[in-house]
């Protein structure tokens, strides 16, 4: 209430200052014919006209608004000498920065930024018009010059405000502030002005006053119509409950970032254990909790990033120019935030904090378009949540591992960017094959390292893990992700997947090791699997371990055609499945494992896929 009050005080003294200073004016002006109007009247008249038009913002766009003080520092220039516009213009800075607490100094830097501005460009003006000769049509060329002075020194005062406020950053924030709006703001004040030097001309302080009442008038009328156009074109961009931008938003600062292929790093944000946090709590909870994190990633906002809610409880930020050692220390920054702050009900779940998992993948080193980019901060993030949650994870592609790993010639070079479509159209088939590939890289390798397999042999059993169902790109989607049980003629179209995914490696001299494990990861230790029912130990070591990683990720992940289970479930059924369909010699080495690595216990299993 206070504060409406002190405003309504502050507006009506504004009006009181400018009518007193027309008053005398006029007084002067028709008391005594044939004299001008004293220079301190006409200072004390456009010091309250900045003063009242200062309160007063025309919106022009969503993010541009039009201040009418120049305005009237342009119009007065062209018609009263400099002096004038140099007082009345720290009068304006002094009262209009002393009515701001927190952001008095730059208040000031503006005003004065403007004052110079326009004291410039008058000078120049003076170059080529005498102060008394009134501005005529023929004129427009010394016009034209003070108007490129007027931009000029307007630029650069405003480059040294943003450097004071962001530093070193200040660039990145004076590419944001600048668009073709803001270039037209700058012709319509100027356009204006000389409207105004004309109508003082013509009409002196009172036509001024009349001028000034019909700009305040249909600025107030149409002020509901563009909060209201502003409304819905922050609707269109804004994510209501958080008040971050929102999916649409964050793809078009993509698109317009790959379009002018500016270098960015992308980071991608999943709540960990969230759907737990509503299931315990409420969803009324977990959107206080969902508005808290856009809190707390507003909070610690850099000028120069972009944030947004991308969908449920998933964020996305890009930050243009970063490398990934950057990207990943910013989101670590905001990972420890998120980790600090204390959330209502959060000691019901895992860890008794509520944490986010962040992965980090860049443009255009890792990937040259949309498409690829957002599948490789998917995967990240995917990878870190796998492997424990609560951190941040650099997009990594056991694909490029094997590049550098394998001794490839160019066409075999080339076969591998062949099978990275292969698997880029299996993901887009069958997500759910994609991710569970990933997992059992990794539960392979951790049985591999509890057994003692040497690091050669670890390395392509990775690659073989990652490449043994590629073969599916091949099978039909219908019978990919049928949800009910397979007939006899699709069960043999899906078992042809590990004679197919062999035949796709086997041009790549350097993946020979690989093949047996792509082949044979379906055979059983009792000799009853395919494709060529071998028996125990003539199944490949490696095969046998991908056999007991494969099966346990199927049984602890929902798919289309079965429930998932839970650990102990999964664990109970390796061990009663040892003998028979897995190596009785892996199974315990496998359960010890997966504990050592923490990926899934009891108490977070969650469905990953």
């Amino acid at each position: 209430m206070l504060d409406k009050r002190m405003k309504t005080r502050r507006f009506f003294s504004a009006i009181l200052v400018v009518c007193v200073g027309i008053a005398v004016g006029g007084w002067n002006l028709y008391s005594q014919p044939g004299l001008t109007i004293p220079d301190w009247v006409v200072l004390y008249t456009l010091s309250g006209l900045l003063i009242l038009v200062e309160r007063f913002r025309i919106q022009v766009g969503s993010a541009v608004d039009m201040g009418l003080e120049d305005v009237y520092l342009i119009g007065f220039a062209l018609v009263y000498p400099t002096n004038i516009l140099i007082w009345a213009g720290l009068v304006f800075t002094v009262v209009s920065s002393a009515r701001i607490r927190r952001g008095w100094f730059i208040q000031a830097m503006n005003a004065l930024g403007l004052v110079l501005a326009v004291v410039a460009a008058k000078q120049m003006y003076n170059v080529f018009v005498p102060v008394s000769e009134p501005w005529r049509v023929s004129q427009i060329a010394p016009f034209l010059v003070f108007t490129g002075v007027f931009v000029a020194v307007n630029l650069v005062a405003f480059c040294i405000t943003l450097f004071l406020i962001y530093g070193r950053q200040f660039v990145t924030s004076l590419y944001e502030s600048f668009s073709i709006q803001v270039l037209a703001v700058f012709g319509i004040e100027l356009l204006i002005g000389l409207v105004i030097a004309i109508v003082l001309q013509a009409a002196g302080l009172a036509g001024v006053l009349l001028f000034t009442g019909l700009i305040l008038l249909v600025a107030w009328s149409y002020r509901d119509y563009f909060k209201m156009a502003q409304h819905f074109k922050q609707l269109a961009i804004k994510d209501e409950l958080t008040g971050l931008h929102n999916h649409r938003y964050i793809h078009s600062k993509m698109d317009a970032f790959i379009e002018a292929k500016q270098a960015f790093a992308v980071l991608m944000m999943d709540i960990d254990h969230f759907r737990r946090y509503n299931e315990v709590w409420g969803h009324v909870r977990g959107d206080e909790a969902l508005k808290t994190v856009a809190e707390l990633m507003g909070r610690n906002q850099l000028p120069e990033e972009k944030q947004a809610r991308f969908s449920g409880e998933e964020f996305m930020i890009l930050l243009p120019d970063y490398d990934l050692s950057q990207a990943q220390l910013r989101a670590e920054v905001i990972r420890r935030a998120i980790e600090d702050n204390e959330f209502p009900g959060a000691e019901r779940l895992p860890g008794k904090k509520v944490t986010v998992s962040i992965g980090v993948a860049r443009f255009p080193d890792m990937a040259d378009n949309k498409k690829d980019l957002l599948t490789m901060v998917d995967d990240a993030l995917y990878k870190g949540k796998l492997t424990g949650r609560n951190k941040v994870s650099l997009y990594t592609s056991v694909l490029d591992e094997m590049k550098l790993g394998l001794q490839l010639g160019n066409e075999e070079q080339e076969i591998v960017k062949t099978i990275k479509v292969f698997l880029a159209i299996l993901n887009s088939k069958d997500r759910y094959t994609y991710a569970h590939t990933e997992r059992d890289v990794v539960y392979a390798a951790g049985l591999a390292e509890k057994i003692g397999l040497d690091e050669e042999r670890i390395q392509f059993l990775r690659f073989g893990s990652f490449l043994h169902d590629i073969g599916k790109v091949e099978i039909p989607i219908e019978v990919l992700t049928k949800r009910g049980p397979l007939t006899k003629d699709e069960w043999l179209v899906m078992k042809s997947h590990v004679e197919i995914g062999e035949s796709i490696a086997k041009p790549i001299p350097s993946l020979a090791p690989c093949l047996p494990i792509i082949r044979h990861h379906h055979e059983r230790f009792d000799g009853t699997g395919y494709p060529d029912g071998l028996k125990g130990e003539d199944i490949p070591l490696e095969a046998r371990i991908l056999t007991i990683a494969d099966s346990f990720d199927a049984m602890t992940t929902s798919r289309p055609y079965q429930r998932k289970r839970t650990l102990s479930e999964a664990v109970e059924e390796l061990r009663r499945c040892a003998g028979t369909q897995f190596d009785p010699n892996l199974v315990e080495p496998f359960i010890e494992a997966i504990g050592e690595i923490g990926l899934l216990t009891e108490e977070n299993v969650e469905d990953l896929a």
